[in-house]
């Protein structure tokens, strides 16, 4: 089965990533991906995107890859750019949910084991 877009998804996370970006007015870094995104941040908002795209390709991808947007937290520009890209990329397919399932059962796991070592 192949990723469709959701473009009411899509168009969340695009205003959600836009609205993020514009609270670090005074990032250099930032302004230049809101510059760098604008374009598909439209599209995205209009509902002009209806084939995925892959996500690597998708400007500032390396920058955040990096870790270059990771000081900017409170609101967090990686976690928005992550979403918008997923959303991109046509959404988390079954396969992605099952691993972030099996993640967090891991680290509620590992979070109750150092529960009881500190009692």
């Amino acid at each position: 089965m192949s990723q469709t877009i959701d473009t009411k998804k899509l168009k969340d996370a695009a205003e959600h990533l836009e609205w993020v970006l514009k609270q670090y007015p005074d990032v250099e870094d930032v302004r230049d991906l809101l510059q760098s995104l604008r374009p598909l941040i439209e599209n995205a908002k209009a509902g002009k995107i209806s084939e995925p795209m892959d996500g690597i390709r998708v400007p500032g991808a390396y920058n955040h890859g990096d870790g270059r947007y990771v000081p900017y937290k409170e609101p967090s520009v990686g976690d928005a750019f992550s979403r918008f890209v997923i959303e991109l990329e046509g959404g988390q397919t079954e396969k992605d949910k099952e691993l972030l399932a099996r993640i967090e059962a891991m680290r509620q796991a590992i979070a109750k084991e150092n529960d009881r070592g500190r009692a």
